[in-house]
């Protein structure tokens, strides 16, 4: 018995590192990355500038919705990112994620505006029914389905790996 228990505490250890080794230097595995698909809840909102109103039949086609805020220190990293996706005509539809609106409004004038199209969600509403729990978030989204949600800041090693495969699987944004 004190045999088998000597070889328990040996050999435990060394499962437990191999596994975990192994588990963290998987190059293929992002932990913000979600590859189930779903259909984009039903919404009803306003524009940001204009505050007219935009609900899911104003949103058509291949392209991706990314959830920003004027407080969120990540949002400030990627946006340079996102602004060389809107040059290549990748269309993007900017979520405002709980923000005031002239906050969020002075932010963009500062910053660019890398969007096609930006829905004010004050209250966070159509954001948590996405499945959002902070910002930045990122999704690619293709006549209404989600295809990817990253959590996290895109930048080009995200987008190679998180998003293009889809993108070329499903050849979109041609």
């Amino acid at each position: 018995m004190k045999f088998l228990l000597r070889i328990f505490v040996i050999i435990l250890p060394i499962v437990l590192i191999s596994f975990f080794y192994l588990y963290i230097n998987d190059d293929d595995y992002y932990p913000g990355a979600d590859y189930r698909n779903y259909d984009l809840p039903q919404f009803e909102l306003t524009e940001l500038y204009s505050k007219a109103d935009i609900s899911n039949e104003d949103l058509e086609g291949a392209y991706l919705i990314n959830v920003w805020a004027s407080w969120c220190i990540t949002c400030r990293v990627e946006h340079g990112f996102l602004a060389k996706l809107s040059n290549q005509n990748i269309p993007i539809t900017g979520i405002n994620y709980k923000d005031e609106r002239e906050d969020a409004i002075k932010w963009i004038n500062k910053f660019g505006d890398p969007y096609k199209l930006i829905i004010h969600d004050y209250k966070g509403t159509f954001a948590l029914d996405m499945g959002v729990t902070g910002a930045p978030e990122t999704f690619l989204i293709n006549n209404g389905e989600v295809l990817v949600h990253y959590r996290g800041e895109v930048n080009n090693m995200i987008w190679q790996d998180v998003f293009m495969p889809v993108i070329t699987k499903y050849e979109l944004f041609k």
